[in-house]
């Protein structure tokens, strides 16, 4: 009998996750499939209960849902109960247990051992990503000034070493910086990157640049940073990371995440 998966979100007709899930699962030869679920947002609670009634074993949870699911969980991880946030979910016998692998499968993409950190955003992402961050990572967070700002900064306080940073200060952070990370949507619609090429030149010619989104081409933010011949990669190997903690939570088996990195790459090509 088949097991079925899936993930909840609105929109989600964009999502990547069911090539790689269900190539996954045809390598593992696990009898089971990946959909994805539109459900709009006034639907969350009768949409997901409908699908645990039909029996689903597993779901990813996507924009705007990774926060409004967390009161309909039986269970919690510790992490997750930290964040307020969930984009893993177990169903068994019925019951909930959530979970959340944005910043582990952030993580397990990035190379070496990056010591001066700069993220910019504070949403749920950039705090699994923080939350998630290597002991020896000193982490500074940025974000526009705006009325929200100070909001954000005591939200944020908890996970921070230091205060949050006024994204119009970073220049002077840069040229220590190993790692930055654009944890923000912006790149996603036709915005200018959040960082000049001429900035990105400031950073230490071995720095990584990674932004969490992805498009069909490269993002603004990964443009700029390849113009100043650093080097860059979207969203996509996060993507394929967290996607196979997913899998190895619900499956017992730990997929091979190259090989659902590549399958989705392959698919944005064509």
């Amino acid at each position: 009998m088949t097991d079925h998966y899936g993930l909840i979100g609105y929109p989600v007709e964009h999502s990547k996750s069911p090539i790689m899930h269900n190539q996954a699962f045809q390598l593992a030869n696990i009898d089971a499939d990946y959909q994805l679920f539109a459900i709009e947002p006034q639907n969350l609670v009768t949409g997901l209960s409908q699908l645990v009634h039909q029996g689903i074993k597993g779901l990813n949870v996507t924009m705007p849902f990774k926060q409004a699911v967390v009161p309909y969980m039986d269970e919690i991880s510790d992490l997750s109960k930290r964040l307020g946030v969930v984009n893993t979910i177990s169903i068994k016998n019925g019951r909930l247990f959530g979970d959340t692998t944005d910043g582990q499968g952030f993580w397990s993409t990035i190379t070496g051992t990056p010591e001066h950190v700069i993220i910019i955003g504070t949403g749920g992402a950039a705090q699994a990503i923080i939350a998630s961050a290597p002991a020896y990572s000193q982490v500074h967070v940025f974000n526009r000034m705006s009325n929200r700002f100070t909001a954000k900064a005591d939200m944020l306080a908890p996970l921070l070493t230091e205060p949050l940073h006024d994204l119009t200060t970073i220049t002077q952070y840069l040229s220590t910086a190993d790692l930055i990370v654009n944890a923000t949507s912006v790149g996603m619609q036709e915005e200018a990157s959040l960082l000049s090429p001429d900035q990105f030149a400031l950073t230490p010619p071995q720095a990584q640049v990674v932004d969490i989104i992805y498009k069909t081409s490269d993002t603004p933010f990964v443009a700029a940073a390849k113009q100043a011949k650093r080097k860059a990669m979207d969203g996509l190997p996060m993507l394929a990371g967290q996607g196979a903690l997913s899998f190895a939570t619900w499956t017992g088996v730990f997929p091979d995440q190259q090989r659902m990195l590549a399958v989705i790459s392959k698919e944005r090509r064509n």
